[in-house]
């Protein structure tokens, strides 16, 4: 460029047209094929490897990723959940009674509760309808009748003796509540009841205190440390046995003042090859974060079983109720409060990486 400065003796146009071409002789007009050439021999070595690329021009962008989130269910884990049984409570005592995996051995209402409070529908044969919801629905060993008089008609199992179940009026699940609620008429007593189904801290928090057992949120953590999805569910008996004065009542009317029946549990179990993937991409230099709905118990579980936190590594576990109140750190293990997590993030592994892991609750992300 100076000797072009010297030689157009200052003329600034000449200049600048000569530093364009010197710079564009730089540049070879088949970088762009050597780039798509590049990208399609990568997508064939991928492909190799089984793994396939419908946009090969993202390649270049992958090879950047330093963290990896993924989901819970579906992603980690299999797709549908498996039942793994119930916790009724005594409403005499207020306790929990044993747990049990039959579901047909529970309290009548509860029994109930599981094969009506879900939206899952029959279409040929074919039961369509959220995964846990279908789960749910054939664990209650109920059929769904073809010729609904309401909004669903629910023929429970013979062998229950609880005869035909109507939904008068559903009111379908909502991420914001965690919950759901349905209106069924009881054939055989002729009696209205609402039953309501979602989050065991969802429905602690709208159920009647005296039908919440003490031991509550304990054996709730306790089913998710052993990676347990939980689903709890309440009940009230409608004052009036009119179906149609139904629609006269908000949800919240519905819900409120309800008692709790309690817990259906189902087991999430890995993927075959999750723990494999995880591995591979530690080894990559990626960092992998798991972000869940379900509790972040059960999610801790998951985590350590597919290698996502290594073992000996302890979890500090953060929730508050609101994301305007101070985060509360426990150890998940001892269960003991930590005032000062810094510490225990200082603190190296001989692979040079913290031995301490974290996990929060939605509101404390927030």
């Amino acid at each position: 460029m100076a000797m072009a400065a010297y030689l157009y003796q200052g003329n600034a146009v000449a200049v600048v047209f000569y530093g364009i071409f010197a710079i564009s002789q730089l540049l070879s007009p088949l970088l762009p094929a050597a780039l798509v050439i590049g990208q399609s021999v990568a997508a064939t070595r991928l492909r190799k490897k089984k793994i396939y690329c419908v946009d090969p021009q993202r390649i270049m962008t992958a090879g950047k990723v330093q963290v990896l989130c993924a989901d819970k269910t579906g992603t980690l884990t299999r797709d549908n959940l498996e039942h793994y049984g119930g916790r009724c409570i005594d409403p005499a005592t207020g306790k929990f009674v044993e747990f049990t995996s039959d579901l047909l051995a529970t309290d009548r209402l509860f029994q109930q509760a599981v094969a009506s409070c879900h939206a899952v529908a029959d279409l040929n044969g074919q039961l369509i309808g959220n995964p846990v919801d279908i789960e749910q629905f054939r664990a209650s060993k109920a059929t769904i009748d073809p010729q609904p008089e309401y909004l669903d008609a629910i023929q429970t199992a013979p062998d229950t003796n609880l005869g035909k179940i109507h939904v008068v009026r559903r009111f379908q699940f909502v991420h914001a509540r965690a919950s759901m609620s349905v209106v069924i008429l009881d054939e055989s007593t002729g009696k209205l009841h609402v039953f309501v189904k979602g989050s065991f801290e969802r429905l602690k928090a709208i159920s009647s205190a005296r039908s919440v057992p003490a031991d509550y949120d304990e054996a709730c953590a306790d089913l998710a440390r052993e990676g347990c999805y939980v689903l709890a569910f309440a009940h009230k008996t409608l004052d009036t046995a009119d179906p149609a004065r139904v629609g006269e009542f908000t949800q919240d009317e519905l819900e409120s003042g309800c008692d709790m029946l309690g817990l259906l549990v189902f087991k999430n179990m890995l993927k075959s090859d999750t723990a494999q993937a995880i591995a591979e991409l530690k080894h990559g230099s990626t960092r992998t974060v798991m972000i869940t709905g379900d509790t972040a118990l059960t999610g801790i579980v998951i985590a350590r079983q597919c290698g996502m936190i290594p073992e000996n590594t302890r979890v500090l576990l953060g929730e508050c109720k609101t994301p305007a109140d101070e985060i509360q750190w426990v150890d998940v293990d001892t269960r003991e409060p930590v005032a000062d997590i810094q510490p225990h993030l200082a603190e190296l592994g001989s692979d040079g990486f913290s031995t301490t892991e974290l996990a929060v609750g939605g509101a404390a992300f927030e």
